[in-house]
């Protein structure tokens, strides 16, 4: 497929995720707060979208993070300001249960999960259901977060070179 096509392709999904979205009504919104825990989303079938948009303002970096519950299984694509930030992990196991443990699911590759780092900025998240566990009408449920953003790599970087730096004068004063 050729980039022009594929263009076209992720622009016609864009358009169909905001239309769908805008038809179904049924999406209530919900603001995501730093640092406040998971965030629990119901969502029914393939193909369709979560019953939750998330909106959140970031004034600094922030991670974050979707995991599956309950049953492994279920996957979604994750939209953010209706473009497609990819599709959450691969469940290698359809046949577990982990209830409302997002956080033990986040680290399970039985389960579906998505991370991401975000700048400053605001930002509205809504998923599409691509793959789904078992074969009943019931909704399902997900969890979704938001945490502060851990140190930055340059930062990082000057802490460690603060510390040789330390470390290279002590070692200096003792010789």
């Amino acid at each position: 497929m050729g980039s022009e096509t594929i263009m076209k392709h992720l622009s016609f999904k864009a358009l169909a995720v905001a239309a769908t979205l805008l038809i179904s009504g049924g999406a209530s919104a919900a603001t995501l707060s730093i640092d406040s825990g998971w965030n629990r989303f119901a969502f029914g079938a393939v193909g369709t979208m979560a019953y939750k948009v998330f909106t959140f303002t970031l004034t600094g970096g922030g991670l974050l993070s979707l995991a599956d519950g309950f049953k492994a299984g279920d996957q979604f694509e994750v939209f953010v300001n209706n473009v497609s930030f990819g599709t959450s992990s691969l469940p290698t196991q359809t046949t577990t249960s982990i209830g409302q443990n997002y956080s033990a699911a986040l680290t399970n590759s039985n389960y579906s999960s998505w991370v991401r780092h975000f700048t400053p900025g605001t930002y509205t998240v809504s998923m599409l259901v691509t793959n789904r566990s078992g074969t009943d009408s019931a909704d399902h449920l997900a969890g979704i977060r938001l945490d502060t953003a851990p140190v930055p790599l340059p930062a990082a970087g000057f802490m460690l070179l603060s510390a040789l730096g330390a470390a290279a004068a002590l070692r200096r004063r003792r010789t």
